[in-house]
């Protein structure tokens, strides 16, 4: 089973716009979609998409906490919250007529040491050195990062595979604790060796291999329609993949959270790491072919993972 934590969750308000954000105007929206939102929470979507196995915990709180859950249940998406004072964070996200897109994101809840040793007991049971957890996105106002270390070595400890997705400060904690798997964006890997960002492969490399060095065991860098690079310490070989001919994108909302979530369930697969990079692109850019956050279906997969060329680097 592959569990998902996200600490902070959120309900996600997209609203589109037929003209330019107005300010001190009134704005009337011609759509608006709500839905589950979080980081982890939208890889168990694309996990479940994929056909795996997917439960999603983390903290939920006030009648917002009450609305997420609810969503994900009608969505058919497995969750194990712990109730926690204050409410769970709304996040709104406004698109205009050019696909620009402006967000609004709350802070979310304080989450006390009372509520954070609750998660740790609710963890137990799924402790399983078969299992494989992700930890992804920002982390709750105040969250003590000693909490968040305590939380990736119960994990360890158990000898579960450990995938991460983060960035910052958080990103750099995590490797410490040598993660199976780490998805940073050209931007996140730019910032962690302190350079401009690019889309070279040959220089991703370079930098991921910087992320070897610090403690992760293998690195997927993510970079939109110019494709991915893969490096791993346990393979010389690092591997640069692309679909061809290239597909006209929709947009990538949750494209990221979709690669991670096919990242974990290869590795529950027991994929290789040329498969795991073929399908894990293929879902990024199958996902990237549909509006919003809707997870692509394993037959769009498929059909994406066809056009998939890989290269060594």
């Amino acid at each position: 089973m592959i569990i998902t934590i996200t600490l902070n969750p959120a309900i996600d308000r997209r609203m589109r716009l037929d003209h330019q954000v107005n300010l001190n105007h009134l704005n009337r929206t011609k759509e608006s979609v709500r839905e589950p939102g979080g980081k982890g929470i939208t890889v168990t979507r694309a996990i479940n998409a994929l056909g795996g196995d997917s439960v999603a915990i983390g903290f939920c709180g006030g009648q917002n906490g009450r609305i997420l859950k609810d969503m994900m249940t009608s969505m058919n998406i497995m969750h194990d919250f712990v109730d926690v004072a204050g409410q769970t964070r709304v996040n709104i996200q406004i698109i205009d007529p050019k696909g620009q897109h402006t967000e609004f994101n709350e802070p979310g809840p304080q989450i006390s040491d009372h509520d954070f040793l609750r998660l740790l007991e609710k963890m137990e049971m799924y402790l399983d050195d078969r299992n494989i957890f992700v930890v992804s996105g920002s982390l709750p106002p105040q969250f003590p990062m000693a909490n968040y270390r305590k939380l990736l070595k119960t994990v360890k400890k158990a000898n579960c595979h450990l995938v991460i997705d983060a960035a910052g400060d958080i990103l750099r904690e995590a490797l410490a604790f040598e993660p199976d798997f780490v998805k940073p964006s050209l931007f996140e890997l730019a910032d962690f060796v302190g350079e401009q960002p690019t889309t070279d492969p040959e220089t991703a490399v370079v930098r991921a291999r910087q992320m070897i060095d610090a403690g992760a065991q293998s690195v997927c860098v993510s970079m939109a329609h110019e494709g991915s690079v893969f490096v791993s310490k346990h393979h010389h070989e690092a591997l640069y993949v692309n679909s061809d001919p290239k597909i006209e994108d929709c947009g990538s909302i949750g494209t990221g959270d979709a690669m991670v979530g096919a990242i974990a369930n290869s590795l529950a697969k027991g994929l290789d790491i040329y498969e795991l990079a073929k399908y894990t692109v293929a879902m990024g850019r199958a996902c990237a072919r549909l509006p919003g956050t809707e997870m692509a279906s394993l037959k769009k997969v498929y059909q994406v993972y066809e056009t998939v060329k890989l290269y060594t680097v």
